[in-house]
């Protein structure tokens, strides 16, 4: 259980985020005035239509982030639906501070007609969506029952001189310990594997039943974080086009109108998942929280003594 960058789950949250999120390939840029405007790109308001909340987000503080012209008329449109007055070039070439709008529907809105549309195109979206969100929790789920059988076997060690004969003088020891001990009894995380794996064939067998009828590309709502990143071009992301939230702001979905890809759908379908205890428990790595739990329940037993 290294603790090392995740290696299947990293990849399904990239073609995921590429599927249904930020849909543009990474490439050298090099502004061009023909092309690309710059912009102080300061913040974003995400619109509900379902309910009129509007949502904040902050960004990075940047010089300057450069849009692609196809990008700016985009903004302008949402604008106008907006009712709001677009800066004029001369404003924007001066500097003034420039608002990202998306308009869409907040979660708890879409839930009650989004999620709920049995349309081909929509269905897979808000299944691919439920394929990622089993893909993230298989992880998550793993790891409280490994946490669980940890904290159960500190419980039965009565004394702090029982901790003696497991000879933990180094890092290496206690991790060591802590692996032995989560690798006694592993039928929790063979169930949690389990359910993902029947999870995951029901999901893949629908999608791919309904992409059979769907042409190679299609407009639907599809989730979209307030706490990913965005580029501003609308063919690639570079360092020059990309903006992301200021850190500590709590993200929130909002569902966006957008094109969806039948091939970049099949490709997040395609891609490997966690099918063995072994590529699970990798998964979850090793986490120094552990560490501490065994160091807590030490200085509980010598409090007691």
């Amino acid at each position: 259980m290294a603790n090392e960058p995740s290696r299947i789950t990293d990849n399904l949250l990239n073609i995921f985020n590429y599927s249904f999120v930020e849909t543009v390939p990474y490439e050298f840029f090099k502004p061009r005035p023909e092309r690309d405007i710059a912009v102080k790109l300061v913040d974003k308001e995400y619109h509900c239509v379902g309910c009129g909340k509007v949502t904040h987000v902050v960004y990075q503080e940047r010089p300057l982030t450069y849009f692609s012209k196809g990008k700016l008329r985009e903004q302008q449109a949402i604008y106008e639906k907006l009712g709001k007055r677009f800066p004029t070039q001369e404003e924007i070439a001066e500097g003034q501070p420039f608002t990202n709008e998306a308009i869409g529907y907040c979660r708890d809105c879409a839930a009650k007609d989004i999620l709920q549309d049995k349309a081909a195109g929509q269905r897979v979206c808000n299944l691919a969506l439920e394929l990622h969100g089993e893909d993230e929790l298989v992880v998550a789920k793993a790891r409280a029952a490994m946490e669980g059988a940890l904290k159960k076997w500190l419980a039965g060690i009565e004394s702090a001189d029982a901790f003696l004969q497991y000879g933990l003088g180094d890092f290496n020891a206690v991790r060591d310990l802590i692996c032995s001990v989560m690798l006694q009894d592993t039928a929790e995380e063979e169930a949690v594997l389990s359910t993902y794996a029947e999870k995951v064939a029901a999901i893949k067998e629908e999608i791919g039943n309904l992409l059979e009828s769907l042409p190679d590309t299609w407009q639907a709502y599809a989730a979209r974080s307030t706490g990913v990143y965005e580029s501003m071009n609308d063919k690639m992301y570079h360092e020059y086009t990309v903006i992301f939230p200021k850190p500590g702001m709590i993200p929130e979905d909002y569902y966006i109108y957008r094109s969806i890809e039948k091939s970049r759908v099949q490709m997040f379908l395609e891609q490997p998942r966690i099918e063995s205890l072994e590529e699970l428990l990798m998964e979850v790595g090793f986490h120094g929280e552990w560490i501490d739990l065994v160091n807590q329940r030490l200085q509980e037993l010598v409090a007691q003594a």
